[in-house]
């Protein structure tokens, strides 16, 4: 489904993503990994902070997926961004040199290994560095009726019910680790994102 994956993505998630990465931290130099790359979607807005100075490492474990991302970088002629083939729930920061900040969207949900990519995500940031999440999850209160919904829509891109459901621990973790949280919820309650400093 590579092929059809951005503009569905862009034009539902795009407005929140960029409401996420402009509340970060993220500034010029800064050295970025990003787990569940894809395409590389996630990648402009980030260039945006971080400008040509900053470095942008992204993985990703299908290479349908990361052929997009290299056309994409390519077309934009960006000199400062590394995309690796690999498994999220396996990395290692093989170089000693941790990065500024890490990033995931859409990504841990669809992981059955999740607690592990989560934490090797923030074993990859330095010692006050910036952990940016964003996914679906699902709704509490008035707007759990939608649930179903959210969860038949995102199926196709490898979300269910579980995978929603595991989101909410992800959330935990990072409200009981990370300091200076910020968290803000949409469409319904069924996604968020979250930022934190390790």
């Amino acid at each position: 489904m590579a092929r059809h994956h951005d503009l569905p993505i862009s034009h539902m998630f795009r407005k929140y993503k960029v409401k996420a990465f402009n509340s970060s931290s993220l500034k010029p130099g800064d050295r970025v990994l990003v787990f569940c790359c894809g395409t590389g979607l996630d990648f402009s807005h980030i260039l945006k902070r971080i400008g040509d100075t900053g470095t942008i490492t992204g993985i990703d474990f299908s290479e349908e997926m990361l052929d997009i991302a290299r056309k994409r970088i390519q077309k934009r002629q960006w000199a400062n961004v590394e995309l690796i083939h690999g498994d999220v729930t396996r990395y290692e920061n093989s170089t000693g040199h941790l990065f500024d900040a890490g990033v995931c969207t859409l990504g841990l949900s669809i992981i059955p290994d999740y607690i592990k990519a989560y934490e090797n995500l923030v074993a990859a940031v330095k010692e006050g560095g910036e952990v940016i999440i964003g996914d679906m999850q699902l709704a509490s209160h008035k707007f759990a009726r939608f649930n179903p919904l959210t969860i038949l829509l995102a199926k196709r891109y490898g979300g269910s019910e579980t995978g929603h459901r595991n989101s909410l621990a992800i959330r935990d973790r990072m409200k009981q680790e990370l300091r200076d949280l910020r968290n803000e919820e949409f469409f319904l309650g069924s996604y968020f994102y979250c930022l934190g400093r390790k």
